[in-house]
């Protein structure tokens, strides 16, 4: 039986009172997240808040690859340790923590990654990097392409001032599973294909009037 992280709940739920007072948060498309199993949500990614309204949105336990950065700070990493993060050095084939990542989903675990690698400082949606694929392909599990809305506004990217009354939003598509050829060949022209149909879902999200829910 999994262990139940009293403090991710509570933080959690503290947090969506604070951002539905705050932002009028509200989500779509929850419906498409799998009740059990493992599964990686692949979004878009504007700003410091993205993660935060991540796990509101989510009604399963998330859990984060943070930069290696964040978790200089002795306080600040023990309080995002406990939150579901783990480092990750960027640039570099980080094997522990990609071993981590993989073994967390094959245990039924729930992965943020966002694809573009970093934030956006244009509001638009970058191209993807190949490693959601590759998790994916490793753990065997579906990817639910995800859009946020809202977050670039209410803390932009070099800001460190908040905005409040911003509307912040969170949008989960539908499942999508990577389906490899019977030659690996072609396996790293296949992971940055299926990384570019990703970010291409997380796209069409923008254009669909979903019924938000609280």
């Amino acid at each position: 039986m999994k262990k139940r992280n009293n403090f991710y709940i509570f933080c959690r739920f503290l947090l969506f009172i604070i951002f539905k007072m705050l932002f009028f948060f509200k989500s779509s498309g929850r419906e498409n997240l799998p009740e059990k199993g493992g599964c990686i949500i692949a979004s878009n990614h504007l700003s410091y808040l993205d993660p935060i309204v991540l796990s509101i949105a989510s009604p399963r336990m998330l859990t984060f690859m943070a930069k290696q950065e964040l978790f200089k700070n002795p306080f600040f990493s023990r309080l995002i340790t406990a939150l579901n993060s783990f480092p990750l050095e960027r640039g570099s084939a980080d094997l522990k923590s990609i071993r981590f990542a993989i073994n967390k989903l094959k245990s039924d675990g729930t992965l943020i990654i966002f694809p573009e690698g970093t934030r956006s400082t244009s509001g638009q949606i970058n191209e993807g990097q190949s490693g959601v694929s590759m998790l994916a392909a490793k753990a065997n599990v579906p990817v639910v392409p995800t859009l946020i809305k809202g977050t670039d506004i209410a803390l932009a990217a070099g800001s460190k001032k908040i905005r409040f009354f911003v509307p912040l939003s969170v949008h989960f598509g539908k499942l999508m599973y990577f389906k490899p050829s019977s030659s690996k060949d072609n396996l790293k022209d296949e992971y940055h294909q299926f990384s570019r149909d990703i970010i291409a879902e997380i796209q069409k999200l923008k254009s669909i009037k979903s019924a938000c829910k609280a």
